[in-house]
């Protein structure tokens, strides 16, 4: 039989310690951790009740807070007990799952390249330049990738590094006192493919999206007309759409489906709130179902996956290729460059995007009509006094061939 009394185990020393323990007689073996006198990791359960393995764990995370202790008051701060420390503090903690798990996975390529007890303040740049060429050519047991995924790795590492600059350990020493890579320059790449969609590509895709299956045209809509990303667009609820707000209707992006966090509303258009109306007469009943539900189970939303395979297949049906480099993002870069002319706060907040810097640079891009009008209809500059009105050559209308 179980004993009716608590376990309990205090391991470590003055100012270093891990408890462990349990909350009921005989169930699951808990843990905490103090360094200082204060707590440091919060509560957690081990999933088992093995009070000899939890011990043995305890003494494995207590050598390795010691390790760090000892490295952070001789002032030696290695890439591994930067980057534990950076995994538990509430700026790491406030991320979506998803970006944790991705910069974890970056920390750790960057770590297993420069060396997990290397010194941070020993980093140089030259240390910056070897990784990205062994990134580059498939160096160091990982398939070759473009500068874009390198930078995205030295984003990571950058972004810990200015967080340690801030930090404090819990003897009040400052974790670093400067970035030792502090104007790192990032590599970035020439000439990106930054492909975008057209309309007279739109209506064709139109066309024949209805006969690939009932939830391509809802979906083709709202890239086009909204220009939201599709991994939004496709977590939308019923209650998210409101086809009787003036003048044709809104819809609402939650902000825990969007990549920035940034929830807004946009308008729509007189097509797509009538595409919307047909398509949501099919859904079933229920404020909370998805707009875009999953063919084989109707709880849950259709993945990415299944919606880009289907719009390859309209491409296929109406003749035409694909963009190199994009199949549902070139649709949000057309709806920005179509906005070009438009207020940029006010294109940014109604796309979703926090940075107005992020939409010049990345997806309002250059287009024939656009520049043709830089170069034709641009005024003449005329110095001080001349008579304008003798001089100035009448404009010739701008005629574009479709």
């Amino acid at each position: 039989m179980p004993s009716d009394k608590l376990w309990r185990a205090s391991l470590g020393e003055r100012g270093l310690r891990v408890y462990l323990f349990e909350r009921t007689p005989g169930g699951n073996v808990y843990r905490e951790v103090y360094i200082g006198g204060k707590r440091v990791a919060p509560k957690k359960s081990l999933r088992h009740r093995d009070k000899e393995r939890a011990e043995a764990d305890g003494y494995t995370l207590l050598a390795k807070l010691k390790t760090r202790e000892e490295a952070l008051t001789g002032g030696k701060l290695t890439l591994s007990a930067l980057f534990d420390m950076y995994r538990v503090s509430s700026a790491h903690g406030m991320k979506k799952a998803s970006t944790q798990r991705g910069d974890e996975a970056m920390l750790r390529k960057v770590m297993a390249f420069l060396g997990e007890e290397r010194e941070v303040l020993t980093l140089s740049h030259c240390e910056v330049e070897r990784y990205e060429i062994a990134r580059r050519n498939g160096g160091h047991g990982s398939r070759p990738v473009g500068p874009r995924a390198v930078a995205k790795d030295l984003v990571a590492l950058r972004t810990v590094l200015n967080w340690a600059t801030r930090q404090r350990y819990s003897r009040g020493g400052q974790l670093l006192d400067h970035n030792p890579l502090l104007g790192m320059k990032l590599p970035a790449e020439k000439n990106p493919c930054r492909p975008v969609e057209t309309y007279d590509r739109y209506l064709r895709l139109m066309d024949v999206a209805h006969d690939v299956d009932w939830r391509l045209p809802a979906a083709l809509v709202l890239a086009e007309s909204t220009g939201q990303r599709i991994g939004s667009t496709l977590r939308l609820r019923k209650c998210d759409v409101d086809l009787d707000r003036p003048p044709y209707g809104r819809v609402q992006f939650r902000g825990e489906h969007q990549k920035t966090g940034y929830e807004h509303s946009v308008a729509l258009t007189t097509g797509a709130a009538e595409v919307l109306r047909r398509h949501m007469a099919r859904l079933v009943s229920g404020p909370e179902a998805w707009l875009f539900p999953a063919e084989r189970d109707p709880e849950k939303a259709v993945c990415v996956s299944v919606m880009s395979r289907l719009l390859r297949e309209a491409y296929i049906r109406s003749g035409l290729e694909t963009s190199p480099g994009g199949l549902w993002h070139p649709w949000r870069r057309k709806w920005a460059t179509e906005r070009k002319g438009m207020p940029l706060k006010d294109v940014a907040a109604a796309g979703g995007w926090r940075d107005p810097t992020t939409l010049l640079r990345c997806y309002q891009q250059p287009d024939e009509c656009t520049m043709l009008r830089v170069v034709l209809e641009a005024p003449k500059l005329y110095g001080e006094g001349a008579n304008m009105g003798e001089v100035t050559p009448k404009p010739t209308p701008l005629r574009v061939v479709k």
